[in-house]
């Protein structure tokens, strides 16, 4: 088990342990938000990759609602700091660029018949 002391403020172990069992342990991540428009300091939560039902009800939303598809990821995918991410818009908007990243699409192969 990690020192308590090496984890991002507001994280506990025990949190990233839930959330492991909860999701895919691969899927669960740090992310570092800017606290500022500088990039001078930052605020790391804890974050998991977006399902499949994640994103279908995001992508329901995006071209109608925009603010409300990005309401969804955080709600759905922000483990930790929820209230202070959502109080504050640049860390939101951080946040939603975090989760996005996370969004992984394999690549297909065509081949000729």
């Amino acid at each position: 088990m990690k020192d308590t002391n090496t984890l991002p403020e507001g994280i506990t172990q025990e949190m990233i342990d839930a959330a492991k069992l909860k999701f895919k342990p691969n899927h669960v991540s740090y992310a570092e938000l800017p606290m500022d428009d500088d990039g001078n300091d930052y605020m790391t939560v804890l974050v998991r990759k977006p399902d499949r039902s994640v994103l279908s009800e995001y992508t329901k939303w995006i071209d109608k609602n925009p603010g409300k598809a990005d309401e969804i990821l955080v709600n759905s995918c922000l483990l930790s700091h929820k209230e202070i991410v959502k109080a504050d818009d640049g860390l939101f908007q951080g946040c939603v660029d975090a989760i996005g990243q996370l969004i992984s699409v394999r690549k297909a192969r065509i081949k000729n018949i």
